[in-house]
């Protein structure tokens, strides 16, 4: 899959941690130092413990990228902030932390990650940027507001397994033109929905 988006000229690669095998850190090692040779461009590990069951270690990911200069980054999708500052003191600011739980936005871009990839942006995709900017500024007074702002919407992605409640609200808004899932994921039900809509009418978006 490396070599085939290479092909069709990405720009820089997201890896998931590979899930359901569990393997020991010396795997992952060995794993993304594998990959990192397949390819000339950028790498980021996409590190999402609650879905692939695989915790990454600060000293591992030290580890890969003191041998591969492809690794720049890491998206960050777990509520476990001593990870993000075991990696800024042992790798520098210059390593990219992107944060990848929404509701950690801020807490995180205050310890110095570097950018968001937030489902909430393809709702509110202003307040999201604006933010990241304000934050990453120093205006942690702005920062905190639009935390807050944002913070219903950001749990309700949760509601139930995640994509199911943001396709439903995008629908809702009229940016997708359905609820499509493929199994085993199926469309919220209608408490959801009641649910869902009451969220995005206190948003101001319905």
């Amino acid at each position: 899959m490396t070599e085939d988006a290479d092909k069709a000229g990405a720009d820089a690669l997201l890896i998931v941690t590979p899930y359901f095998i569990r393997p020991p850190q010396r795997g992952l090692d060995a794993y993304y130092l594998d990959l990192c040779k397949r390819t000339d461009r950028p790498v980021m590990i996409y590190h999402i413990p609650g879905r692939a069951a695989v915790n990454m270690t600060a000293d591992t990911i030290g580890r890969i990228a003191d041998q591969a200069s492809k690794l720049v980054g890491i998206k960050h999708a777990i509520n476990d902030l001593a990870l993000v500052n075991e990696l800024i003191v042992k790798l520098g600011a210059e390593f990219r932390i992107h944060v990848g739980l929404e509701e950690l936005s801020f807490p995180m871009v205050c310890l110095g990650a570097t950018g968001l990839m937030n489902a909430v942006g393809n709702l509110m995709p202003g307040p999201v940027a604006e933010l990241y900017d304000a934050t990453a500024a120093g205006d942690l007074a702005r920062g905190r507001a639009l935390h807050y702002q944002l913070y219903e919407l950001n749990q309700a992605v949760f509601f139930d397994t995640n994509p199911i409640p943001m396709k439903y609200m995008m629908q809702r808004l009229g940016i997708l033109p359905n609820e499509l899932h493929r199994l085993p994921m199926v469309p919220t039900t209608p408490e959801l929905q009641k649910r869902l809509d009451g969220v995005l009418a206190r948003a101001g978006l319905i």
